[in-house]
C-alpha cells in the first residue's frame, strides 16, 4: 500500500508532468489516477469512484487547487441577469439516453437565498429557463454539427465566431471591467449567427460582407432574408430583438449611456438568437419538447432538451 506521503509526492510529480503536457487542471485528477493505477494496480477492476486511490488523489487535488480550477470546462459560458446582477451560466454536456438536471444548478456564484428569491418569481424563472434552453440548443447543437459534413465550412466558421463573441460578452458582464463593448459583442454575434444561416443557404461570404450590394452589417435585412429561407425561424421575435439594440455602426464611435439592466437584456437577447438559429439546423429543439420532474428538475430524454412553456 502506498503511504500517504509517498502518494502526495507521486501526485505532485505527476501534476508537473501533466502541466507540461498541457492537460488542464480539471482533467488532471482522473488522468493522474489512470496513470498511477496502471503503475501500481494494473489488474484492479474496481471502478474509479470506489477506488481508495482515486479518492485519495481527488482529496490531494482539492487541497492543491481552488474549486474553480478543478471545475470541468463547460460547453459554453453564458450569463444570466437576475435583477441587475449577473451570474455565470455554465452549459455542460449531457450524455446518455435519459438524464435529470436542475437548471438552477447551472448558475454559478449564487447563494441559496438568491436561488430562492429567483425561483419565487414566475416570470424570472421562465426567462431563466428560456436562457438555459437557448444556450443548450446553441452550444450543444453547434458541437453536433461541427463533426458532420452537412454544412459548409463558412457556416460553421460564422457560428464559431459568434460563440466567441457571446462568451466574450458574458465574460465582460461577469467581470469588473468596462462593460460598454458588450453592445458590439451582442450586435456582432447576431450578425455572425444570421450570416451563418444564410451561408448555409448558399449565399457567398463575399455577398454577406458587401456593404453596398450585399448585407454588410444590416441586421434587419439579414433577419428578413433568414426568415425567407427558414419557415420555422421566429423572424418576428428576432426582428424585435434587433430593434431593441443600439445602432450597430454608430455605437462604435459614440459613448453609450447604457444601464446595467439594458446591457443584461442585450446579452440575453443575443443568447436567444443563438438558440433560435441553431434550432433550424440541428435536431435539438427544446421549445418543442418538455418533460418535467419534481420541483424544478427536467428529464432530458434522448438529446432533446425540454422547455417550461407556461
Amino acid at each position: 500500500m502506498i503511504k500517504e506521503i509517498d502518494l502526495a509526492k507521486l501526485i505532485a510529480e505527476m501534476d508537473d508532468k501533466l502541466m507540461e503536457e498541457g492537460c488542464p487542471p480539471s482533467e488532471r485528477p482522473f488522468v493522474a489516477y489512470m496513470r498511477l493505477k496502471q503503475r501500481w494496480k494494473p489488474h484492479d477492476m474496481c471502478t474509479f469512484q470506489n477506488d481508495s486511490m482515486y479518492i485519495a488523489i481527488e482529496y490531494f487535488y482539492e487541497r492543491l487547487y481552488r474549486p474553480s480550477n478543478l471545475q470541468v470546462k463547460p460547453v459554453h459560458l453564458g450569463a444570466f441577469m437576475f435583477r441587475d446582477v449577473f451570474f455565470p451560466l455554465r452549459i455542460s454536456r449531457v450524455y446518455g439516453a435519459k438524464r435529470t438536471i436542475n437548471p438552477i444548478s447551472l448558475l454559478g456564484d449564487i447563494s441559496e437565498t438568491q436561488k430562492q428569491w429567483l425561483l419565487a418569481d414566475k416570470q424570472t424563472v421562465l426567462t431563466f429557463y428560456d436562457q438555459v434552453i437557448d444556450l443548450m440548443d446553441f452550444s450543444c447543437g453547434l458541437e453536433d454539427l461541427a463533426g458532420g459534413e452537412s454544412l459548409s465550412k463558412e457556416t460553421l466558421e460564422f457560428w464559431d465566431l459568434a460563440k466567441r463573441q457571446l462568451e466574450a460578452a458574458a465574460a465582460m458582464v461577469l467581470g469588473t471591467f468596462d462593460k460598454d463593448p458588450v453592445i458590439q459583442n451582442c450586435c456582432l454575434s447576431i450578425e455572425l449567427l444570421l450570416k451563418g444561416a444564410l451561408a448555409a443557404q448558399g449565399i457567398s461570404k463575399e455577398m454577406l460582407k458587401d456593404q453596398k450590394q450585399g448585407y454588410g452589417h444590416n441586421l434587419k435585412n439579414l433577419a428578413n432574408k433568414t426568415a425567407e429561407f427558414l419557415p420555422n425561424f421566429d423572424g418576428e421575435t428576432v426582428l424585435f430583438v434587433i430593434q431593441q439594440l443600439p445602432d450597430y455602426v454608430s455605437s462604435r464611435y459614440e459613448a453609450e449611456q447604457i444601464s446595467q439592466l439594458e446591457l443584461g437584456r442585450f446579452l440575453m437577447y443575443a443568447q436567444f438568437v443563438s438558440g433560435e438559429v441553431l434550432r433550424q439546423f440541428s435536431d435539438r429543439n427544446s421549445r418543442a419538447h418538455l418533460t418535467t420532474g419534481s420541483g424544478h428538475d427536467w428529464d432530458l430524454t434522448c438529446r432533446i432538451f425540454p422547455r417550461k412553456t407556461d
